[in-house]
């Protein structure tokens, strides 16, 4: 994940939506616990690229609350890899990312809200 990544899901206008779905899961996880509301409000959180990525690095599935990672699993559970691949190369970057945070802080507990 770079800022290429990141710029490229960007300038989707009306991506599919198992792409949203990623993309909000994402943000969710790591700007916590605001609600990424639409695909508006997404694009505004990646108009800085690198903020979102210094999110990424910050991000402790320890200190994630639990319920919003559940929101963001709920987010992401009808799709797999290969299902985003076929609409979106960049966005299988943060859906693997996302899955695998979701996974973390579901096995290490996360924080009770």
């Amino acid at each position: 994940m770079d800022k290429n990544t990141l710029a490229s899901l960007r300038t989707l206008g009306r991506p599919p939506q198992g792409v949203k779905n990623v993309m909000e899961a994402f943000l969710l996880l790591i700007y916590q616990p605001e609600v990424m509301r639409d695909w508006g409000n997404c694009m505004q959180k990646l108009k800085t690229p690198a903020d979102v990525l210094i999110k990424v690095e910050q991000f402790d599935p320890q200190n994630c609350i639990e319920a919003t990672a559940q929101k963001a699993d709920g987010l992401i559970a009808g799709e797999t890899e290969e299902s985003i691949a076929t609409k979106s190369l960049e966005a299988v970057i943060i859906y693997k990312w996302t899955r695998s945070m979701v996974d973390k802080v579901k096995s290490g507990g996360g924080l009770k809200a």
